[in-house]
This record gives C-alpha cells, structure tokens and sequence, in this order.
C-alpha cells in the first residue's frame, strides 16, 4: 500500500477585509474571502498530483498554506504524519528542509544582486547542508550539473540568463537541500513551448533520480495530463473532482470539470463538443448558496441551491460533488 506524504484534512483559509482600525477590532464591516472552503487532499509519496481550476479558484492559496506561509482557519496539514502547523522548533527546521517551494515567477525569486553560485549556496550554508568533506562549490557545481548548466552559470547573475535558464536555477535551489516534496505553482509560467517541454522533462528526470513527491499547480490542463499522476479540479474554494489522472479525464463526471476539459486545445484540430460556460466566476466574498457552480450549470436545479453537494465515490479512488452525477455522466 502505498503512503501518503500530505495528507489535508478540512482545510479552511478565509481572508478578512473591512475598512479601517474599529472593522478589524470588533468585526464591523468585515467581509470574507472564502479562499479555500474545506479541502481535503492526499498526496502519495513518490506521485505529482494535479491541482487546477480557473484564476482565483484558490490552488495557490493552499499551495502557500501547505508552506505555513498563510494559517488556516481550520483544518490540518499533515507531513509524514505531523501536523505543520503544531510543531515544534526542530521540527519545522526539518519540514522547510524536506519542503520546496517552486515560484511562479521565475526572475522574481532571485536576487538580482546576488551571483547564481550565491542564490544556490544560500540554503545550503543556512542548513550546513554540505557535509562527508564537499565544499559549497562543489555542491553548487553537482546541482548546476543536475539541470544542465554549466559551472560558468555560477558567476553570473540572473539578468543574464534566458527564461528557461532562470528557471533551471530556481529548480536548482529548490533541489539544494535534497527534499521529498515540492509545490512548483506554474513551473512552465513565461516559457514557450519548446523551453517548456525540456524543463517538463528535466522535473521528471529529477523526480525519478530524487524520488520527488510534486504538488502541481497549473492551468494548463495539457500539462497536467501529461504529468500527473492524480489530479484535483478546484472550483471557488472547493474540490469538485478527484482521482486518478487517467480516471477523470476518461470519466469525467462533474459538469464544469466537463466544460474545462473540453476547453483543451487541441493542435490542427476543432471542437464542436466545447462547452461555453455562460457568466463571471461568483465573488469568494459572497459565494452562492449550495453548490457553488450552480449559477453557472446549464444542468442545475431547485436541489443545488438548496444543499451542497458532497464527494461521491465513483469508484477506483474517483470522486465528484453533483447532486445529478447519474443524469449529468449519461450525457455527456
């Protein structure tokens, strides 16, 4: 049986916004983001799971949360059996040593002060990662190697380097500290094709050398497809279908995990079956009661507005959150 590496259980991050110091202090004016609005995942060790859903559905807020760089509300997050955000001192040293985080914006985490050789060396002299009589510079020149750049790499900085090569460097010092998890949030984000076909082939290359656990978050479904192992689509805060890759694309059950999916491009080809989801995603501030995708499914019904739909087990570890999972599958 296979181990879970993350396990999030009912996980909750609301954002508070109100209007100056007495909204903050007694609760007057406050309004809710409703970010991520009970999740839960599992994240087998050694698997890329897939996280995607539109702009704003929440994927990289729990991305940061997993991180401890935003607190919940509620819920847990469990690492290797540990809840993050109840450990202790040695403890958190070890998960941000185990946990990498890959950025969306691959110049905007680097210094542009600092040479690649310092970028790279930082986690390593914070964590005195270099042991068994390895000298920094060799570590560095091993981890420039591990994503095909040279040792030159090393004395420049990153102004001087191409899209694709900046983001060889971030990968290079999210490797540093010989991790289990990474979260890259649109590792490909800026780069065209070709570059990102060869960084999508390095980040397998690695996982399967470092035996890397990834949580990737993306738009691009194609990608996902193409990665993930398991994938979850996210819709206003909530999970609305899970499971296997493979399971959900062949299967898909809910109806705007049909309307994204068919909204694939497909290269030299047309789409007639597209689905055209009519109106604007609803505010997380004022988020629709029942189902959350009711105002914009052509399937829904006095059910949906009532009560919120769970997660049903379709079977082989597949699930989806529809009150008319039955009608909806027949006829797509």
């Amino acid at each position: 049986m296979e181990m879970d590496l993350i396990q999030i259980n009912d996980l909750k991050v609301h954002f508070y916004l109100g209007k100056g110091v007495l909204s903050r202090l007694f609760g007057k004016g406050l309004r809710t983001v409703h970010a991520v609005d009970g999740v839960n995942l599992h994240i087998q060790k050694g698997h890329t799971f897939g996280l995607v859903g539109e702009s704003g559905c929440g994927k990289s807020t729990l991305g940061q949360t997993i991180f401890r760089l935003l607190k919940p509300r509620s819920g847990t997050i469990n690492f290797q059996g540990r809840d993050i955000f109840k450990m202790n001192g040695k403890e958190k040293h070890e998960f941000h040593q185990n946990a990498q985080l890959i950025f969306q914006d691959q110049f905007g985490c680097l210094n542009p002060r600092m040479t690649v050789r310092q970028i790279i060396a930082e986690p390593l002299m914070a964590y005195k990662a270099c042991t068994n009589g390895i000298s920094i510079d060799e570590k560095v020149a091993q981890l420039l190697q591990a994503v095909n750049l040279p040792w030159e790499a090393a004395f420049k900085f990153p102004n001087e380097f191409s899209g694709g090569q900046a983001r060889r460097i971030g990968l290079a010092r999210a490797i540093a500290l010989d991790p289990s998890f990474i979260v890259a949030d649109e590792p490909t984000s800026g780069l065209d094709i070709s570059t990102a076909a060869t960084i999508l082939n390095l980040m397998q290359d690695l996982q399967e050398s470092l035996g890397l656990t990834y949580l990737w978050i993306s738009h691009n479904l194609n990608q996902v497809k193409y990665m993930s192992d398991d994938i979850a689509i996210m819709y206003l805060g909530k999970i609305v279908e899970t499971g296997k890759t493979e399971d959900v694309f062949n299967n898909l059950a809910h109806p705007y995990s049909q309307a994204l999916i068919s909204a694939m491009p497909k290269v030299g080809e047309t789409n007639p079956n597209k689905i055209i989801l009519k109106g604007e995603i609803p505010s997380p501030i004022n988020p629709p009661s029942g189902c959350r995708f009711r105002t914009r499914c052509r399937h829904a019904k006095s059910v949906c507005k009532k009560y919120e739909p769970k997660l049903m087990d379709l079977g082989s570890g597949h699930y989806a959150a529809c009150h008319r999972l039955d009608q909806i599958s027949s006829e797509y």
